[in-house]
């Protein structure tokens, strides 16, 4: 950024007229603006923040969708806590709600509406974790690719 010529502050090219700082007129009157707006300093990243991350696995993301994705585990893994529990809550009351509707209203057995109940939303979960092994453009929470 180019500073003012009175007080050093860095100000914006747009200040032509007045330096918002100390009110001097004209403060870039001879002041070479496009050397110094080139030459800004950037904001590296530490080691120690590249080397505590941990990249999650496309596998252990599809395993856990389809043997945990009725809780939600395959969510919590990528780090997407709400997306989590928000599935974890659905597939409890799409068992609950199925349960009561085969056990009260259909009156099959209590383990069989239990098995029916449970076993469907299985079989939706064990479905989308064989698809998600083989997508590809799958990222976590931090927007970095599973590899």
């Amino acid at each position: 950024m180019p500073k003012c010529k009175y007080c050093g502050e860095n100000i914006t090219k747009f200040d032509k007229e007045i330096c918002p700082f100390c009110g001097g007129k004209k403060p870039l009157e001879g002041v070479d603006s496009f050397t110094v707006d080139i030459t800004q300093t950037i904001n590296t990243v530490d080691k120690k923040t590249i080397q505590n991350y941990k990249q999650h696995s496309k596998v252990v993301n599809s395993l856990l969708c389809m043997f945990l994705g009725i809780f939600g585990a395959d969510s919590f893994y990528l780090g997407y806590f709400k997306l989590g529990i928000s599935r974890l809550l659905v597939g409890l009351v799409f068992i609950i709600g199925l349960f009561c509707i085969l056990f009260f209203s259909v009156k099959l057995d209590l383990l069989i509406s239990f098995l029916i109940s449970f076993g469907s939303i299985f079989i939706v979960y064990f479905i989308l974790g064989i698809i998600g092994f083989f997508l590809h453009n799958r990222k976590d929470s931090n927007g970095v690719f599973l590899k």
